[in-house]
This record gives C-alpha cells, sequence and structure tokens, in this order.
C-alpha cells in the first residue's frame, strides 16, 4: 500500500513496483487507505510524512492496530530524528526513506520489508503451531499417565492374585 498525497509520488512509485511484480495499492486519502487496510492484507505499508488529514506516523500508529505485523515505511522530505528514532524504537516504523530517494533504494527497501513481513509471519504461524502442539502433547501425557496408572493397578492386582495362588498351592 501506498498512501502520499502527491499524485506524481503514487504513480512513480507504483509503476517502481509494479515493474517489480508487486500488487499495488495507491492512494492519495488517509480514509481509503485505512479501508482498505480493514479489508486486505498487506505486507509493506509506504505513507509521506506531511498528509493533509493526519501525519504518516500518525497514519502508521492506527494501521499498527489493523495490521501490526506489516512493515511499515515513512518517506519524508523533512528528517525529525528525535521523532523517526522514537517512531522506529517504538515499533511504528520499519524504515524511513528521505525524499527524493533512489529508485534502487526504495526496491530494496520494499523487498526486505517483504521479507520481514514474511518472517513474522511464518514465526506467528509456527508459534501458534507450537503451541497446538504443546495443548496435544499435554492431553496425550495426561492419558499415558491415566493408562500407567490403570496398569499399575492391575499389575498390583495380579501380583495379588499370584500370591493368593501361590499361597493356596502351599497348603
Amino acid at each position: 500500500m501506498i498512501l502520499d498525497d502527491e499524485p506524481a509520488v503514487l504513480v512513480a512509485l507504483r509503476t517502481t513496483l509494479e515493474y517489480q511484480n508487486y500488487r499495488v495499492v495507491a492512494t492519495a486519502s488517509t480514509e481509503r487507505a485505512l479501508h482498505e487496510l480493514e479489508s486486505h492484507p498487506f505486507a509493506v505499508i509506504i505513507s509521506d510524512q506531511r498528509m493533509p488529514s493526519m501525519t504518516g506516523l500518525e497514519f502508521f500508529q492506527r494501521a499498527r492496530r489493523i495490521q501490526p505485523h506489516a512493515s511499515r515505511v515513512l518517506i519524508t522530505g523533512m528528517i525529525d530524528p528525535p521523532t523517526l528514532i522514537k517512531s522506529i524504537n517504538e515499533g511504528e516504523i520499519y524504515r524511513f526513506v528521505a525524499k527524493p530517494w533512489l529508485r534502487e533504494e526504495m526496491i530494496a527497501t520494499v523487498r526486505n520489508a517483504t521479507h520481514r513481513y514474511e518472517l513474522v509471519t511464518q514465526n506467528e504461524r509456527l508459534l501458534e503451531e507450537t503451541i497446538e502442539l504443546n495443548k496435544q502433547n499435554l492431553e496425550a501425557n495426561r492419558s499415558l499417565a491415566a493408562k500407567v496408572s490403570e496398569l499399575e493397578e492391575s499389575r498390583h492386582q495380579l501380583a495379588a492374585k499370584n500370591q493368593e495362588l501361590a499361597h493356596r498351592y502351599e497348603l
């Protein structure tokens, strides 16, 4: 997803990324972007910092609640280091790219952001599978413990019967 209020930026980014075989949704509207986020999963969300209705960082805060695993890339012409550092540290953005960007840098950033998204989502899926397998193992262990207990009781009963038989033959 690309969010920028400048049509030329939208066209340039969309063309660059589609040429690299990425499926792209581009919009100048934060409301439409939020609607798209609620409707479709995105691996990478790119937003300009200076938007008419909210800043890119404000948009990313909302986007993060909707799609927490999406990689968020901020593009900006004005770099405010303390704000950027805070945003990176708090997980609001994955990377920032200064305007004007180099085409190769943007492609590499999107490729890396996509890989990050794939790793994060695969990690989450594996964690869920691990939790489910642990539940199954716990249930199997409980069942096995019950069977061991039953067998132990049967063994005690058998030992008692054997002792009784041995006592009868001794008489």
